[in-house]
């Protein structure tokens, strides 16, 4: 017996080696200055509003990073001094807190700073992280709006309080003129310079963790959109049109000013639709917890970090030898594709873009057309069977 079952448990490692990685995703709220949320009325809506998607987060088990710039403190502040009841302490604690984490912003005003903006979430009982919620890496009027997240190499003291702190990951890396040139990439690592950004360096101390595609939703955006965009960045993993030595994470943008409810409609279908998918393809993650699942990637992989940028594609699919039962053509096409299967038996056929999005399915035996013309030109894939590839062009 000791042969056959030694075989078992090498069939079986080699099952949990050869699984697809999983795509870990959370979402982000950004607000902004010029919301003026120091004020009573201002604050206080948005506090309910932003307690009515923490529960909605926490009762259908997603994740959430609120980012947050220093006018919501400021009103936190004023609400600490006559409730002892104010939203960060709230979110910081049961139930909220396995589901939530609170990351400051560097977009502060009247002399304050990042590590001040630490400090007073921090007095408010936040349990604040040591991420930077958003960075510029990119800029094409220095003079404006120059490159700024290599400061936080080093520890940032706070201007008014005279605290230490130091940025362990950096997040949201953005472009100026605002968001032209984003860097979204679905991997994390260590940038080199200002002006070698995507170059993984691991002498340096700050990380990088990608936002993916980084979808916006509002609550004027068609949220079937951002189900489709996602569900089909897994179906690219899953089926191995993206690489299996990669780790993949992305998130879901909002800002609070669009929060109300339509806004809470849209995210709620979001967030049940993906639950609908297994946990070994999506998991929910907190920055910290996709960190956590990075560390442990690294260890499993021997890899040291991860890139893999929105739009990128497998420069050559790799189309598997026995697949002479059926043909495609013409191939190229200017959008009309026949396939003839020499048998008669039932195939699934299945047509993705570069993104991984699925755009056609079909079961059929012997002939079967696609017509992709109302689709953009460039390469897509057609999968038979749910294993044999073939690349496409349109043009």
């Amino acid at each position: 017996m000791r042969l056959p079952l030694l075989a078992v448990f090498l069939w079986l490692g080699a099952k949990a080696v050869c699984q697809p990685p999983i795509l870990y995703v959370h979402i982000v709220s950004h607000n902004e200055p010029g919301d003026n949320l120091q004020t009573a009325l201002n604050y206080e809506r948005a506090k309910n509003r932003i307690l009515q998607l923490a529960e909605i987060i926490n009762a259908k088990n997603a994740r959430w990073n609120i980012q947050t710039s220093d006018g919501f403190v400021l009103g936190a502040l004023n609400d600490q001094a006559n409730t002892a009841n104010n939203v960060f302490n709230i979110l910081a604690n049961p139930p909220y807190s396995d589901n939530i984490e609170i990351d400051p912003r560097s977009k502060n005003s009247n002399g304050r700073n990042i590590a001040d903006q630490w400090y007073l979430l921090d007095s408010l009982g936040a349990n604040p992280t040591t991420h930077l919620g958003g960075c510029i890496y990119s800029t094409t009027n220095p003079s404006v709006q120059p490159i700024d997240w290599e400061q936080y190499r080093n520890p940032i003291i706070g201007n008014i309080f005279g605290n230490s702190w130091q940025c362990s990951i950096i997040t949201g890396a953005g472009s100026y003129p605002p968001h032209t040139n984003d860097l979204n990439d679905f991997g994390i690592f260590k940038p080199d310079t200002a002006t070698n950004f995507y170059q993984h360096n691991p002498s340096k101390n700050l990380w990088c963790l990608g936002t993916g595609c980084a979808p916006l939703l509002d609550s004027m955006d068609n949220e079937q959109a951002i189900i489709d965009l996602i569900q089909g960045q897994i179906d690219s993993i899953q089926t191995g049109l993206w690489p299996a030595d990669k780790f993949y994470v992305t998130r879901i943008m909002t800002n609070q000013r669009e929060y109300g409810p339509l806004f809470f409609q849209k995210i709620a279908r979001v967030i049940d639709s993906l639950n609908t998918i297994p946990s070994s393809q999506m998991r929910w993650a907190t920055i910290s917890e996709t960190f956590s699942a990075f560390q442990e990637w690294q260890v499993n992989s021997g890899l040291d970090y991860s890139q893999w940028q929105c739009g990128q594609f497998v420069t050559s699919v790799a189309e598997i030898a026995n697949d002479d039962f059926f043909s495609i053509y013409p191939n190229p096409s200017a959008g009309n594709y026949s396939i003839d299967f020499i048998d008669d038996l039932d195939h699934q056929i299945q047509v993705f873009d570069l993104m991984g999005k699925s755009i056609f399915f079909t079961t059929s035996n012997k002939n079967t057309e696609i017509n992709l013309s109302s689709f953009s030109n460039g390469f897509y894939v057609v999968k038979i069977d749910g294993v044999f590839l073939r690349k496409i062009i349109k043009q």
